[in-house]
């Protein structure tokens, strides 16, 4: 597979060049670990037709990779999400961007292929289980197995995931805990995914979460957990349950409830991503372009390459580096933005809870591919 470079660390820098060449054109690009595996594999293709430019790619988080964009650093950023009200905020008047759709993903949670956390079952959740499991008010009351129901194991849990710079963790947290940046804090966080595959295959009772293509990558180690959209436990303890619902009803949320019954999950695959089934896990990944660094003909020219139907298109090539191509009609937005030159984003920093026709919808009105919404009066809306 491409993304056999996957255990990258964090800060780490891969560099795409011909040896032996004095190189003029640069292109920097940083961001989300799980974009990266994507970029770099359009990159060490684009840079065999390009031996005169020479282009870095940087993990260090979506966040990370921002922070870096807004003040000139780099020319491309990856993001495992849309960018956040607050980051564009920070834009303004700093830099524009071009926001381009390039794939999707399905975040996978994982266990190791040995696992004993669900006894003879096959690994499935639902979404309230994992919200048992992961919102802030549990740290120090959901500190074992058995305490999301009983099926799981007596066994103590042992947790990790996505590092607080991650899109993959604002995602994971707005997807189950409906706010970003809600969860509890004792569990080991990284932007190395490899890491996290290799970890949780050493431990029968660990649980992950990462990018899609590091569940492939990782197949031989861990395995993916089913995943139940319902919001609610099956049968949770009771007192467990009472007193973590203590905690969220103080803290304005709403409590977690048992309602009994058979859990059908949907595991994350090419199928159940590209047709949005795998709910509320699927997800769109995104490279930002700094707009003044396209008028260079070496960052217009690797957008183009990145962007065309042989990369982005190629159902191939994208699940070799291990997602899933978007639909056409997104496609064609983004080549849109790219050709039109569209600054800003479709989403207004608020991404959260949209649904596929909807995240379709508003990128393609950003795009000028479809018309914007009328009110009632005919005219046309904000």
């Amino acid at each position: 597979m491409k993304c056999s470079h996957l255990s990258v660390a964090a800060a780490a820098m891969l560099s795409f060049a011909p040896t032996g060449l004095a190189q003029e054109k640069a292109i920097t690009a940083d961001g989300s670990s799980t974009v990266e595996p994507i970029t770099s594999a359009v990159v060490a293709e684009f840079v065999k037709a390009r031996p005169d430019v020479r282009v870095s790619v940087g993990v260090s988080g979506t966040s990370g990779g921002f922070r870096r964009f807004w003040v000139g650093e780099t020319d491309l950023s990856n993001a495992s999400r849309a960018i956040k009200k607050a980051e564009i905020e920070k834009a303004a008047g700093k830099v524009e961007y071009l926001e381009a759709l390039v794939a999707f993903d399905g975040l996978t949670i994982a266990v190791a292929k040995t696992t004993a956390i669900f006894g003879k079952e096959k690994p499935m959740m639902t979404i309230g289980e994992l919200e048992l499991l992961w919102c802030r008010e549990a740290e120090g009351i959901v500190t074992n197995w058995s305490h999301l129901g009983s099926r799981f194991a007596d066994a103590k849990i042992t947790l990790s995931g996505a590092a607080s710079t991650s899109g993959t963790f604002d995602f994971f947290t707005d997807a189950v805990n409906k706010k970003e940046g809600d969860t509890r804090g004792d569990y080991f966080a990284t932007e190395e995914d490899q890491l996290l595959a290799e970890q949780t295959s050493k431990s029968v009772h660990a649980l992950t979460y990462f990018g899609y293509a590091f569940y492939l990558h990782n197949q031989e180690r861990v395995q993916p957990v089913a995943i139940d959209p319902r919001r609610v436990t099956v049968d949770a303890p009771a007192d467990i349950l009472a007193k973590v619902n203590e905690k969220r009803v103080a803290n304005g949320k709403k409590p977690i409830t048992n309602t009994p019954g058979q859990i059908h999950g949907v595991l994350p695959d090419v199928d159940t991503i590209g047709s949005n089934s795998y709910q509320p896990m699927t997800r769109p990944l995104f490279v930002y372009v700094n707009r003044k660094a396209v008028d260079r003909p070496e960052v217009q020219a690797l957008m183009e390459f990145y962007l065309d139907e042989k990369r982005i298109g190629n159902r191939e090539f994208m699940l070799d580096v291990g997602y899933v191509p978007a639909q056409r009609r997104l496609r064609d937005a983004s080549r849109a933005i790219l050709t039109s030159k569209i600054v800003g984003s479709a989403f207004g920093g608020e991404f959260g809870g949209l649904t596929a026709a909807a995240i379709a919808e508003k990128y393609q009105m950003h795009a000028k591919l479809l018309p914007a919404p009328t009110n009632a009066t005919g005219s046309k809306g904000k």
